[in-house]
């Protein structure tokens, strides 16, 4: 499960590094909820949460 949040991340991060915007509202949004889900698979819950209102906020 880890290695398939790790690799939307990297996904996602490659799409906000890509030219056209609308790759990057999407990469942005996958990168932030697979990051997010990638800290809440240690048990960090509250600070995921806080941290996935902070980037789409």
């Amino acid at each position: 499960f880890v290695i398939f949040l790790d690799a939307c991340l990297i996904l996602g991060e490659l799409a906000v590094a890509s030219n056209p915007y609308y790759y990057r509202v999407v990469g942005l949004a996958l990168a932030s909820v697979a990051g997010c889900g990638w800290l809440m698979s240690p048990g960090t819950s509250f600070m995921s949460l806080v941290l996935f209102l902070v980037y789409l906020g």
